[in-house]
C-alpha cells in the first residue's frame, strides 16, 4: 500500500532507521558487505563504504557499482538494509 499522510510519522521513522542502519554498517570495524533492498524488490550490494554516500538530510543514497556507475536511491523507497552473510549477490537493477 502506498504511503499516505495518515502514516507519515511511521514512514519518517522507518526512513530514519534505514538511513541510520546504512551509516552504522559503513562505520563498522571490520566492515562487512551489505545490501540495500528497495520497495520494488531490487537489491543493491555495498561491497565497501567507499561505494556509498548519503545526502546531508538522508533523503537520498548514492551508490556506485564496480564501474563507478551511480545509482540514486530515494530513502523513501528503501525497505531494509541487511548483511550479505557471506553470499555474493548481484545487483538486480538495470539502467
Amino acid at each position: 500500500m502506498p504511503p499516505s499522510l495518515d502514516n507519515a510519522h511511521e514512514l519518517g521513522h522507518k526512513v530514519f532507521m534505514v538511513v541510520e542502519s546504512i551509516r552504522e554498517f559503513n562505520r563498522a570495524v571490520p566492515f562487512k558487505p551489505y545490501e540495500i533492498q528497495m520497495a520494488s524488490g531490487q537489491c543493491y550490494e555495498v561491497p565497501h563504504p567507499d561505494f556509498v554516500t548519503i545526502s546531508p538530510k538522508g533523503s537520498f543514497v548514492i551508490l556506485f557499482d564496480a564501474n563507478e556507475h551511480p545509482y540514486h536511491l530515494s530513502s523513501l523507497l528503501m525497505e531494509r538494509v541487511s548483511l550479505l552473510k557471506g553470499r555474493r549477490r548481484r545487483k538486480t537493477s538495470k539502467h
